[in-house]
Formats: structure tokens, sequence, C-alpha cells
């Protein structure tokens, strides 16, 4: 917030001046600054406009006229001073104001939340009434936060006090849990090194039926294993991930194949095609050449009779021809019929993980509630809550969330 302002305005009787007025928050005081207009300067003026008004160094020279008051007072103007922008000023008297009050407010429970602190460093064993005390000092600070008392960045500060008060006591916890949280770092990292190692091998065909059964393994090893089940269900989705690709990777090769073979088809199918226009063009030539020897007395069935051979022939390729169209056809339609399935696979998988993530935020509310004790709290705020210049949303703390029970996905690898 800026806490300095520059307009024009006059003092005492029509004297126009240039005016600069300060807060000073450590003593709730404010400077006011007064420059006759016949000793103002393009530096000063300059100076003043440019740099002192956004936080600049400036030294007012003895020339200038200044007063002193108290910044709760009903003006934040002498009463010596008049300015050209009265709505200006009292904008700004409105803001300090808020500003001084919230800086009091942010003073008190920087004091409480000291005092937290101060126990909280010599915490030798997990005291539950001072995480209650913390607890309700977070929710104070929240209600504050709400009612836009303290700042955005005053917020932040205690926030991030209050939250080390949490961290210490949860540190007391956590020691007691290091090995068992290390135990459980090897087998996920020994779970992960095995996925990775069938994600590699997907690209090689003879491995398919390798990963498949490698994949399922894993599935009935994770049921009993004694891996937390955030991590647990974390290694459930790479599974299935794996399983989806391994699908991608049979029908890209069946397709490829397929298409292959259509290729392979129409090519033959365009060589009977040129044979039977050979073949026709070559019986149409006996033909006329034999009416021209006999002057046209042979009938269409004796013609037919000498040269059926070539007839016989062409409608041989000809029922060739058809059945390898209709094979062509039919290859078409598994192509499509292989990505309609895909894509309602695909739609499976993503209602499948929409599903889940309802089911994690759904548990998330659930441990929230039942574990509130043993949760850092969270400052909630709403966007129509906050009302700073920033517009910024305040930052919560997050808390582990128990996964649920990830989907069995080993009929995906038939």
């Amino acid at each position: 917030m800026n806490t300095r302002l520059v307009l024009w305005g006059e003092i005492g009787t029509d004297r126009k001046a240039l005016i600069a007025i300060q807060l000073d928050e450590e003593t709730s005081k404010i400077h006011t600054y007064a420059f006759p207009k016949e000793m103002v300067t393009k530096e000063i003026q300059d100076a003043l406009f440019v740099e002192w008004k956004n936080g600049g160094e400036y030294t007012f020279p003895e020339g200038a006229i200044q007063w002193e008051i108290d910044a709760n007072s009903d003006s934040i103007l002498p009463e010596e001073v008049k300015v050209e922008r009265l709505d200006v000023v009292l904008q700004s008297q409105h803001k300090w104001s808020k500003k001084l009050m919230s800086s009091k407010i942010n003073q008190l429970l920087e004091d409480e939340v000291k005092l937290l602190e101060e126990k909280a460093s010599v915490v030798a064993e997990y005291d539950q009434t001072l995480w209650d005390k913390a607890k309700i000092q977070w929710e104070k600070i929240a209600s504050y936060q709400k009612k836009n008392e303290i700042s955005w960045e005053q917020t932040t500060a205690l926030k991030d006090k209050i939250n080390a008060v949490f961290d210490a006591l949860k540190a007391v916890k956590r020691i007691n849990h290091e090995n068992e949280d290390q135990a459980n770092n090897v087998l996920v990292k020994n779970y992960k090194k095995r996925l990775e190692d069938l994600q590699a091998k997907l690209i090689y065909n003879d491995q398919w039926k390798h990963i498949a059964d490698e994949l399922k393994k894993i599935q009935a090893e994770l049921k009993d294993s004694a891996i937390k089940w955030n991590h647990k269900r974390a290694i459930y989705n790479q599974i299935n991930d794996i399983f989806d690709n391994l699908k991608k990777y049979r029908m890209t090769e069946v397709i490829s194949k397929t298409q292959g073979r259509i290729s392979q088809l129409n090519k033959i199918l365009h060589g009977l095609k040129d044979s039977i226009a050979r073949d026709m063009e070559s019986y149409n030539q006996q033909v006329e050449k034999m009416q021209h020897y006999t002057r046209g007395k042979l009938s269409a069935d004796e013609l037919k009779n000498r040269f059926g051979y070539l007839l016989d022939k062409t409608k041989e390729k000809e029922e060739k021809a058809a059945g390898i169209l209709q094979t062509i056809t039919q290859l078409k339609n598994d192509i499509e019929k292989e990505k309609k399935q895909e894509q309602e696979r695909a739609e499976k998988l993503l209602k499948r993980q929409q599903e889940e993530e309802q089911k994690a935020e759904k548990k998330a509310e659930e441990t929230a509630t039942n574990q509130a004790e043993t949760q850092t709290p969270t400052l909630e705020t709403t966007a129509n809550e906050i009302n700073h210049d920033d517009k910024e949303e305040i930052a919560t703390v997050s808390s582990a969330v128990e996964a649920e029970t990830p989907t069995n996905t080993s009929e995906l690898a038939s």
C-alpha cells in the first residue's frame, strides 16, 4: 500500500502550493510538507512525483512548510492546507486508518504466537494441550483475516510462525515412525524400479506376455505388502498405465499389420483389374479377326464357343477380385472396430480416474473431520472474503490424505 501522496493545493489564503503527505506507521503520525508554487522547480517536482512518492529517498529543504498530525485525527490535513483532490486524500485516510488498525491487531497476534513458539521450542514430547492452543490461535488468525482486519502479508507471516509450532509437535511423533518410513521407501523404490523396467520393455513385442504376467504378479504382491496406502495407490495407478500402454502397443501393431495387408491386397486387386482388362481386349480382338475372316457369318454363340476359354479366364479373375475387395472391406471394418473399442476403453479409463479422484476428495473430507486433532488446521478463505490489493488467494497447509484401494486391473491384460 502506498503511504505517500503528492498533489496540488493551497496553504493559507489562496496561496497555491505543492503538497506532500506521508504516513509514519511506527509513530502513527501524518507528516505534511508544502512547497509554495514560486519555489517549486522542475527538479523538486520530478523528485517528489517520480521518486519520493514511490518510496524513494528525498530530503525536504528548509524552505518547505511542515506539519505533524496524529494519524487517528478526524482529518489528516492541517487546517491551513486545502487540496485540489480531496477525494484522493479521504480515500488514503480511510486506507491508512485500516492499515494502522491492522498493524495493532497484528502486533497483538504476534505477541500471542511468540508465547506458543517459546513453548514449542523446548517441547520434549507431543503436547496435545499446546497443539489445541495453537489450533485456537490459528482460528483466531483466520477470523481476523476473513474480516480483512489483517493484510495478506501479515497473515502469511503469522501462518508461517503458527505452522512452525505445529511442525515442532509433529516432529516429535515423526521420530517414532522413521524406521517404518525407511522400510516403506525401500519397498516403494523396489516396485518403481520393477515397473520402470517393464515400461522400457514395451517396445519389444516378444516381451508383451512376460510384461502382462509380471504386472499381475506385482498386483498380487501389493495386496499383502506393508506399504502406505497413498504410495500403494500410486503404484496401482502406474500398473494401470502400463496395462493401458500395452493395449495401445498391441492395437498399433495389429492395425499396422492389417493396413499392410490391405495395401498388399490393393496391389493384387489392381493387377487383377489390369489383367481382366487385357483379357477382354484380347477377346474383342479375336472376335473382330474371326468376324473379318468369316465376313460376319459366325453367330454370337459360335464365337463364345470358340473363344469361351478367354471369358472363363476373365470370369475367374473377376470372382477373385470380388473376393479380395470383400476381404479389404472386412479388414477396414476390423480397424474401425478396434479404434472404437480403444476409444471406449479410454473413456472407461477416464471415468474410472474421475471416480477415484472423487473418492479421494471424499476421503480427504472424512479424514479432515475425523482426525482434526492430528492434522495441521487450514486457514480457509474464499475469493469474496479476501479484499486485498493483490487479490491473491490465501495459501493453505495441506494434510496427508489416505488413498482409496485402487481398482484391480488384472482384467486389462486380457
